[in-house]
């Protein structure tokens, strides 16, 4: 069996971008996202799909920009439907962006206007052929449910977003996650039946389900799920195995008791990957690929060099607003770029510390000190765990599976 996996695409429709101006440019701005480029992001991801022609292809969420109903169905226009017309079964799951969502807009020069977002309900009537409609099981909580991929194996798709919480008068959408009581009982009642018959069970969730890099939950709350080490060890213990996830853009695979979280990187950021995936009795080989060419305007640079320009200007926003202020610019200069190099190497996978980029962060933590002991303790700490990569490899890797 071969399947792929994607994740967090964030297509935004080129409809909602009426006029670049101020509005747009400050929502890009403080993102990490190539929205612009993210049509023609799809497009390339469309043919190499079709050109792979797995079986089945997982998108774990975060399929647009902010759950515009429009950007929804140019996702299924200009990609999923291209591939079922060939034959590849594509089952989603929504992510914290796509339901619900207040910051669902267009942008016209300098103004931006909310457009229609979509529904709960509307998600699952909208993804009818790519998974909802033909679910073996639907959980009445959320938008989780159970797919048969073929007599021996099923897809568990767990809804973890809070978007029941999100708040249109103050223009907030809750970004983190959690798999609610009623839900946890369904998957432990699919999870039986599913055993009880022989059949294997493979997971997908939006959210991690288990931390990526130490500190991970304490420096940036919310990419993975409430209580997560619970939770992961409840999934454990019910025979998952392993569960393809989303949601920080990141190419990483972590393990906690028996069960790996294989978190796929976003192709609207640097790399721009998705995964390859083959089983095959026992065995889940895996298997990363970025896509490294669009038909867009990419200013003379190649498509990595001119990804990894865009992620690195979210992150430097980003980061420069958690400092305090009475850190002096220059200072506080070299830590940001040391850590969006960081974290840039994160979003690859496979991240090594260098003696080089040690240096570097004794040196700037040492001038850090100087004006504030808790921020030179944290960048030390968070930059040396961004790149300090734990078994098992985050982009090849193959996991010897139960019987």
């Amino acid at each position: 069996m071969s399947l792929a996996v994607a994740s967090d695409v964030h297509v935004m429709a080129p409809s909602l971008l009426i006029k670049g101006g101020s509005a747009f440019d400050f929502y890009v701005k403080h993102d990490r996202k190539m929205l612009k480029e993210s049509p023609f992001i799809l497009d390339e991801l469309t043919k190499q799909l079709l050109n792979a022609h797995p079986q089945f292809l997982l998108i774990t969420g975060d399929l647009t920009k902010d759950g515009e109903d429009v950007s929804h169905h140019y996702l299924i226009d200009h990609c999923l439907t291209r591939l079922k017309e060939a034959g590849i079964t594509v089952l989603v799951i929504p992510g914290n962006h796509d339901v619900n969502n207040p910051h669902a807009n267009s942008f016209d020069g300098d103004t931006k206007k909310r457009v229609k977002c979509v529904s709960a309900q509307e998600f699952s009537e909208i993804y009818a052929d790519y998974g909802y409609g033909k679910a073996l099981a639907r959980d009445k909580y959320s938008l989780s449910y159970v797919y048969q991929l073929t007599p021996t194996l099923r897809i568990l798709a767990i809804d973890a977003c809070k978007y029941e919480q999100n708040d249109f008068e103050k223009d907030f959408c809750c970004h983190s996650g959690r798999i609610k009581p009623e839900t946890l009982e369904f998957i432990k009642a699919q999870m039986a039946d599913a055993h009880s018959k022989g059949i294997r069970v493979i997971g997908m969730m939006h959210h991690g389900l288990i931390e990526h890099w130490k500190y991970q939950n304490k420096m940036i709350p919310g990419y993975v799920v409430d209580d997560w080490k619970k939770q992961a060890a409840t999934l454990s213990k019910l025979g998952l195995e392993v569960i393809f996830t989303g949601h920080s853009h990141a190419q990483d695979i972590v393990r906690y008791k028996n069960i790996y979280d294989v978190e796929t990187g976003s192709t609207v950021s640097y790399p721009s990957p998705y995964r390859l995936v083959a089983l095959e009795d026992n065995t889940l080989s895996i298997h990363s690929r970025n896509i490294t060419h669009i038909d867009f305007d990419t200013k003379g640079l190649d498509f990595p060099q001119y990804a990894l320009i865009n992620t690195k200007v979210g992150f430097k926003t980003a980061i420069a607003s958690l400092f305090p202020s009475k850190i002096p610019d220059a200072i506080r200069t070299k830590a940001v770029n040391l850590l969006a190099d960081a974290m840039s190497d994160n979003y690859r996978g496979d991240e090594k510390l260098t003696p080089e980029e040690n240096d570097q962060i004794k040196q700037i933590s040492k001038e850090l000190r100087k004006y504030s002991f808790k921020w030179s303790l944290i960048f030390r700490k968070v930059s040396r765990s961004l790149w300090s990569d734990k078994a098992p490899a985050d982009n090849e890797l193959l996991i010897h599976l139960n019987k």
